[in-house]
C-alpha cells in the first residue's frame, strides 16, 4: 500500500532525525553510524535520497579525517622521539677531498701516515661517508690489511683495542674473529671490576665503552664514566688534567651508546661546551689554548649530535658561524686539514691527525659509526701457567782475607796446599798397591 505525501515527509524527517543522531553518535563511537544504518530498511531507502547520500558522504569524511589526524599525530610523535638521519647536510665534497689527501699519506702496507690510530680513524671516516674500504688502497693494500698485519701493536691499551673494534665493525667485519684475535675478549681483559675502568685515562676509557655492544657495559663501567664528570660539566683526559672538549665529546657519545647519559649530566655537559665556544664559532681544546682547532670542532660536533643537538642551529651559532663552518676553514686546497688554518703561519700545512679526526663529523654522524652487535664476554680467561725459569746459581762471595804482611801466605792458600799434598799421597798409595 502506498504512503500519503504527509506520511512520507514525516518518515523522511524521522529518518533524517535518526540519521543525524547517529551521525552525532558516530563522532563519539566510530562505526556506530554504519552499524545502525545496516539495521533498518528505512534507513537504507533514505540513504538513496540526495540528503541521505550527503550525510553518508559526510560521515565517510569524518572517518577519513580521524584516520588522517591519527596518522599525522603518530608521525609527529615519531619525529619527536626519533632523531633525523642528519642534523645538517653532510659535507660530502669536503670528506671526499680529505680522503683523497689521506691516500697520498698511505704506505705500501695500507697504513695511514705510519700510524695505527690514523688508520682506524680513516676506516671510521670511510664508513661514515658511505665509501668502501677498497676505495682507499695503495698497491692493493687497504687500511684493513694494515690493521691485520699490525695487530700485535694495536692492542696495547683498552683505548687502542676500543678504537680497533670500532674500525673493524665499521668495516663490516667480526671483532670476535679478526686476525686470529677475539678483540672483545681482549677488551674485557683490560676491565678492572674493582673500579669499573677499562683505562684510567677517561678519553681512552670512553673509546673502550664505545666499542662495547649497546647495553653490555657493566653498570660500574657506566658509573665510572658518569662520576668522572667535573664540576664545570666537562670531562678531563686523565685525572688532574682538567676538563677538555675532546674528552667531553667522547664521553657523551660513550654514555649515549650505553644508555647512561642522564638529563642532568647532559645539561651540565652542554653548558660546559657552550662556555668553550670561540668567536669563530668553533671550539678550543681547553680554556688555556685560546683558539679553536679542527679536532676539537669535530669531536664537539659528534658529541652534540649524540646529545640530540644540531651543531649548526641558532643555539650553537654565533651569527652565521658555528662548529661546522669553523671546521671547514681548516681545510687546505689539496683536501687535507691542518691544525692551523691555511696561510695563518709560514709553516701552516695539513697533517694526518687533523684530517682523520673530522671525517665522521663531516658526515653529520657520531661514534660508533656502526654499533657492535652481540654480547660482551663477562670474564677474562686465566692466563696459561708458564714454566718458571730455572734460577741461576747464586754466586758465592769472594772472601778477601786481610793480610798483615806481604810475605805471609794466606790461610786459604795454605789450605789448598794441604789438600794438594793429601791428594798426591793418596795417588802414591794407589800406585804402591
Amino acid at each position: 500500500m502506498g504512503r500519503s505525501p504527509t506520511a512520507t515527509i514525516r518518515s523522511q524527517e524521522t529518518c533524517l532525525s535518526g540519521t543525524t543522531t547517529l551521525f552525532e553518535a558516530e563522532r563519539e563511537v566510530p562505526g556506530i553510524f554504519f552499524a545502525s544504518i545496516r539495521g533498518g530498511l528505512e534507513a537504507i531507502v533514505f540513504l538513496a535520497t540526495p540528503i541521505g547520500l550527503q550525510l553518508l558522504n559526510f560521515a565517510l569524511e569524518v572517518h577519513m579525517n580521524r584516520l588522517i589526524i591519527a596518522s599525522i599525530s603518530a608521525a609527529m610523535l615519531a619525529a619527536a622521539t626519533t632523531p633525523s638521519v642528519f642534523a645538517f647536510t653532510p659535507q660530502t665534497a669536503a670528506a671526499t677531498n680529505a680522503l683523497a689527501w689521506l691516500q697520498t699519506q698511505q704506505s705500501s702496507d695500507g697504513t695511514i701516515a705510519g700510524d695505527g690510530s690514523r688508520t682506524e680513524e680513516t676506516i671510521w671516516g670511510l664508513a661514515a661517508n658511505g665509501k668502501s674500504i677498497a676505495s682507499l688502497s695503495t698497491g692493493g693494500k687497504t687500511t684493513v690489511d694494515s690493521l691485520r698485519s699490525h695487530i700485535a701493536t694495536e692492542e696495547k691499551t683498552a683505548g687502542n683495542i676500543g678504537s680497533l673494534v670500532l674500525a673493524v665493525v665499521a668495516a663490516g667485519l667480526d671483532p670476535r674473529n679478526f686476525a686470529g684475535h677475539n678483540l672483545l675478549q681482549d677488551l674485557q681483559c683490560t676491565y678492572n671490576a674493582a673500579t669499573g675502568a677499562y683505562n684510567t685515562q677517561i678519553f681512552n676509557d670512553g673509546l673502550a665503552v664505545l666499542a662495547i655492544p649497546s647495553g653490555n657495559a657493566p653498570q660500574k663501567a657506566v658509573s665510572y664514566l658518569s662520576s668522572a664528570q667535573q664540576p664545570d660539566g666537562g670531562w678531563e683526559f686523565s685525572p688532574g688534567s682538567g676538563s677538555d672538549t675532546n674528552t667531553t665529546g667522547v664521553v657523551i657519545m660513550a654514555l649515549k651508546s650505553e644508555g647512561g647519559l642522564t638529563a642532568t649530566a647532559k645539561a651540565k655537559a652542554l653548558i660546559y661546551l657552550k662556555s668553550q665556544q670561540q668567536t669563530s664559532g668553533g671550539f678550543e681544546y681547553t680554556a688555556a689554548t685560546g683558539d679553536s682547532d679542527p679536532d676539537s670542532d669535530a669531536l664537539v660536533i659528534e658529541g652534540l649530535l649524540a646529545a640530540g643537538e644540531d651543531p649548526t642551529s641558532a643555539a650553537w651559532s654565533l651569527g652565521d658561524k658555528n662548529a661546522l663552518t669553523d671546521l671547514l676553514t681548516f681545510q687546505y686546497p689539496n683536501g687535507g686539514f691542518g691544525y692551523s688554518r691555511p696561510g695563518s703561519t709560514a709553516t701552516a700545512a695539513p697533517d694526518a691527525f687533523s684530517t682523520t679526526q673530522p671525517l665522521v663529523a663531516l658526515a653529520s654522524k657520531y661514534l660508533p659509526v656502526q654499533a657492535t652487535a652481540g654480547t660482551m664476554p663477562t670474564t677474562c680467561p686465566a692466563a696459561a701457567p708458564s714454566t718458571p725459569p730455572t734460577p741461576a746459581p747464586t754466586p758465592r762471595p769472594i772472601v778477601h782475607l786481610a793480610t798483615t804482611g806481604a810475605s805471609r801466605i794466606p790461610q786459604a792458600g795454605m789450605l789448598l796446599m794441604a789438600l794438594a799434598m793429601l791428594t798426591l799421597g793418596w795417588r802414591l798409595r794407589r800406585r804402591a798397591r
